[in-house]
C-alpha cells in the first residue's frame, strides 16, 4: 500500500511538471506574439550568399520604428552554426527616432575552419533586456561560407529561401492568370514596374538608368510591341520629352520583359528634380483586353544638378559614435563646404553650422569628401538638435567654382541614433 502511495505520488508530480511545462510555452507564445511598442524589424541584408571562411559577412538590419516616441535599444543577431548551434552576435546600441527606419550594419567574423551553411536573424532589445521585436522565419537569412581546407563543397540547401519561395508564388500567379483569360482572347501588355536602378543623383551630361518590366496579361501573343521612355521635370508635367524607343518583337502570354533602359538630360536643362514617363504600345497597334495599363511613372525622381549627392542617403540614420562621413561629386565647381540645418530650407544662419570650421576664404575643401572631426560630429549636430527640439537635420553642399560663383546641391535629412544607457 506504501508502494502504491509512492507511485501515485510519483505520476501526481510529473502531471504538475507537464502542467507547469505547457504554462510556459503558452508564456513564451504570447510574449513572442506582444508587440514591441510600434518597433519591428523590416528586413535583413546579406552581403555574400556563398563566401569563403575566414572572411567577414556583412550583415544589416533594418529597424523601423513606427510610433511617436523614440526608443534606445539593442540590436544582435541570432546565428545558427553549420553544427546547429544557436550563437548570439553583436551588442549594437542604437537609439530609434520617432516614425522612422534605422540600418544597423554587422560584420559578423567567419572562421577559417567553419565552413557550411548559416542561417542569420535578429532581435530587438529594449535597454532592460525586453525583447521588442524578433525576425521571423520567412525574413531569416542563409549563406553558405566555402572552407579552403575542403574540395568541392556544396550547400546542403538554397541560399536564399524567401526568394524561392516569392519565384515560385510568381510562377504560380502567372499561371493563374493565364487560366482567367481564354487562349483566345487577345494580349494585353502591362508595365508592371518602372524604378531607378543606379544613384538618382546625377551631374549634368550623365547618364541615369531605369528598370521597366514589362508583361502580357492576356491570352495571345503580342508581337512587335514597342515601348517609349520620356523623361519630364516635376513642376512641367505636361513636358514630357522622349528619350528612347524600342520594338519586343514578341511577347508570350504571362511572360515578363525586364529591361535597363538609359536615360539622359541634357546639359541645358535646368537643376531639380525629374520623373520618367514610359508607355508600350503608344501608337495602339495592338487591340488588347485593357487598355488602362500601358503607362507607368518612376517611383522615384532623378536629381539633376551640377552637385551629386553620394553619402548619406535620405533619411539615413549615423550611430552616435560611429563613423560621420559626407561625400559628394560635381565636375563644374572645385571648392566645397557642407551645411547642417535644422531648417530644410537653411534660412536661418543661426539655426547651421558649417563645414570645414574657418574664416569664409578658409573655410572650403578642394575635396569630394569631408570626415568631420570628433568635437564636431556629433557635437554640434547633437546641441543644435536639442537647442530646435527636433530628433533630426539637414544637409547640402555648397560650391565655388574658379571664378567665385557659387551654388547650393539639394537637401537632405539625417538622424542621429543615439547610444542606449544600459545601466
Amino acid at each position: 500500500m506504501h508502494h502504491l502511495n509512492n507511485k501515485g505520488l510519483r505520476k501526481q508530480s510529473v502531471y504538475c511538471f507537464l502542467i507547469i511545462l505547457f504554462l510556459l510555452q503558452i508564456s513564451d507564445l504570447q510574449a513572442a506574439k506582444k508587440p514591441g511598442s510600434g518597433i519591428s524589424i523590416e528586413k535583413i541584408t546579406i552581403g555574400e550568399e556563398r563566401i569563403p571562411s575566414g572572411r567577414r559577412q556583412l550583415v544589416e538590419v533594418l529597424v523601423k520604428n513606427i510610433s511617436q516616441k523614440s526608443f534606445r535599444t539593442v540590436v544582435k543577431l541570432s546565428i545558427v552554426l553549420p553544427n546547429h548551434n544557436i550563437i548570439n552576435f553583436g551588442n549594437e546600441r542604437v537609439n530609434l527616432p520617432p516614425r522612422s527606419e534605422t540600418r544597423v550594419l554587422f560584420p559578423y567574423p567567419i572562421k577559417k575552419s567553419r565552413g557550411g551553411d548559416y542561417t542569420v536573424g535578429a532581435k530587438v532589445y529594449s535597454r532592460q533586456g525586453r525583447v521588442l521585436a524578433r525576425t521571423t522565419e520567412k525574413q531569416q537569412k542563409h549563406f553558405f561560407a566555402v572552407d579552403s581546407t575542403r574540395r568541392n563543397q556544396k550547400a546542403t540547401r538554397p541560399f536564399d529561401r524567401e526568394a524561392a519561395r516569392k519565384k515560385a508564388e510568381e510562377e504560380k500567379a502567372k499561371k493563374a492568370a493565364i487560366g482567367q483569360v481564354s487562349l483566345f482572347d487577345p494580349p494585353d501588355l502591362a508595365i508592371e514596374s518602372l524604378s531607378i536602378i543606379n544613384n538618382n543623383s546625377i551631374l549634368r551630361g550623365e547618364t541615369a538608368h531605369v528598370r521597366i518590366v514589362i508583361t502580357n496579361l492576356g491570352g495571345d501573343i503580342a508581337k512587335d510591341s514597342e515601348y517609349t521612355v520620356f523623361w519630364y521635370f516635376a513642376p512641367r508635367v505636361n513636358r514630357k520629352i522622349k528619350t528612347f524607343s524600342q520594338t519586343i518583337s514578341v511577347i508570350a502570354p504571362g511572360e515578363r520583359k525586364i529591361i535597363d533602359v538609359p536615360v539622359t538630360i541634357p546639359q541645358i536643362e535646368q537643376k531639380g528634380e525629374y520623373y520618367v514617363y514610359a508607355v508600350v504600345d503608344e501608337s495602339n497597334k495592338l487591340k488588347e483586353l485593357n487598355e488602362e495599363n500601358n503607362t507607368a511613372v518612376s517611383t522615384e525622381s532623378i536629381i539633376f544638378s551640377d552637385i551629386a549627392l553620394v553619402f548619406p542617403d535620405e533619411k539615413h540614420s549615423f550611430a552616435e559614435d560611429g563613423l560621420y562621413k559626407f561625400q559628394w561629386r560635381s565636375k563644374r565647381y572645385n571648392q566645397f563646404k557642407i551645411q547642417v540645418s535644422s531648417d530644410k530650407l537653411f534660412s536661418n544662419y543661426e539655426e547651421m553650422f558649417e563645414l570645414p570650421k574657418g574664416e569664409e576664404e578658409e573655410g572650403w575643401t578642394p575635396d569630394n569628401m569631408i570626415k568631420p572631426l570628433s568635437g564636431e560630429m556629433p557635437s554640434m549636430a547633437l546641441a543644435l538638435m536639442e537647442s530646435n527640439g527636433t530628433d533630426y537635420l539637414f544637409w547640402r553642399v555648397k560650391a565655388k567654382d574658379s571664378e567665385g560663383g557659387t551654388t547650393e546641391s539639394t537637401v537632405r535629412q539625417f538622424y542621429i541614433s543615439l547610444k542606449a544607457d544600459l545601466k
